[in-house]
């Protein structure tokens, strides 16, 4: 008798768990539907249209939206101030998330080893010659300076016989003026592309009275004095005329004022100009 009772008590002991289980397992759940009832969101940065590669963000092409946590991604913005300003490095499509690998800073392009082509001024070209510690002025020119370059020429006469004579370093001229220098070796400016430029709205180099002003960089570069380029920035048609100067003279690089971008007619220099006049001949020895 006693044993029956004791396997009776065990039985019900067991399905009072069970029912204890699961009662518990059911105000749980309830629990969370009630507190989950209203799926918890945050906000993400989404494009409102179609925003093609290479383009600058505005604020009408993008906007904040709530949404399920676990929708989001990690790398999407959650201010529009993060975005606005930056360019797309490759097409963003709408409704979709604004990530950090899709857009790029304009400021900071040096320290961040971005693309030479996100720092080129709108309307210009950027051209790199050879350059030595001589020619980029003891190797000081720093990325963001503005230059002018000038040339020293060989020149071939003909005379009315028909006779040539070859002058060596014969003249010398400045080709271009007021040149921003993007990037020396692989250090790049600084400095945000839409800044303006000195140049014509044709496209021609500006005149004195046209130039704007020098953009400012936002930081200053260390010297490289082994540097053996200087990439410069420049119209389309001055561009053909560096190239045809570095091919056929000798190029120096005179770095400007910070803030002087006048440009002069400048005379070009022949070497008879160096002679004083009334120079002596040297003493017969």
């Amino acid at each position: 008798m006693s044993r029956r009772l004791l396997l009776l008590a065990l039985v019900a002991g067991i399905v009072a768990a069970i029912l204890v289980y699961v009662a518990l397992s059911r105000e749980s759940g309830g629990t969370g539907n009630s507190a989950g009832g209203t799926a918890s969101t945050v906000p993400a940065v989404v494009a409102k249209q179609d925003i093609p590669a290479r383009t600058k963000i505005t604020t009408d092409m993008v906007g904040l939206r709530q949404m399920p946590a676990d929708d989001r991604s990690e790398l999407a913005y959650t201010d529009l101030s993060e975005v606005v300003g930056r360019v797309t490095r490759y097409p963003v499509a709408t409704n979709e998330q604004v990530l950090s690998t899709k857009v790029v800073a304009l400021e900071g392009v040096a320290e961040t080893g971005e693309s030479l082509s996100y720092i080129i001024p709108e309307g210009k070209r950027a051209i790199s010659i050879g350059v030595s510690e001589v020619v980029s002025s003891g190797g000081l020119v720093l990325p963001g300076d503005y230059v002018d370059v000038i040339g020293v020429f060989d020149v071939e006469f003909t005379s009315a016989t028909g006779q040539t004579q070859q002058q060596d370093k014969y003249f010398s001229r400045v080709i271009l003026q007021n040149i921003e220098v993007l990037a020396v070796a692989q250090t790049l400016v600084d400095a945000p592309p839409e800044a303006g430029t000195a140049t014509e709205a044709d496209g021609a180099p500006a005149t004195a009275e046209s130039a704007s002003e020098q953009r400012a960089r936002n930081t200053d570069a260390d010297p490289e004095p082994k540097a053996d380029t200087v990439t410069v920035s420049v119209t389309s048609q001055e561009a053909q005329l560096l190239f045809l100067a570095e091919e056929n003279g000798t190029l120096r690089l005179a770095v400007r004022p910070y803030g002087d971008a006048e440009v002069q007619d400048v005379p070009f220099v022949v070497e008879t100009e160096l002679i004083p006049p009334n120079l002596p001949p040297p003493a017969a020895r």
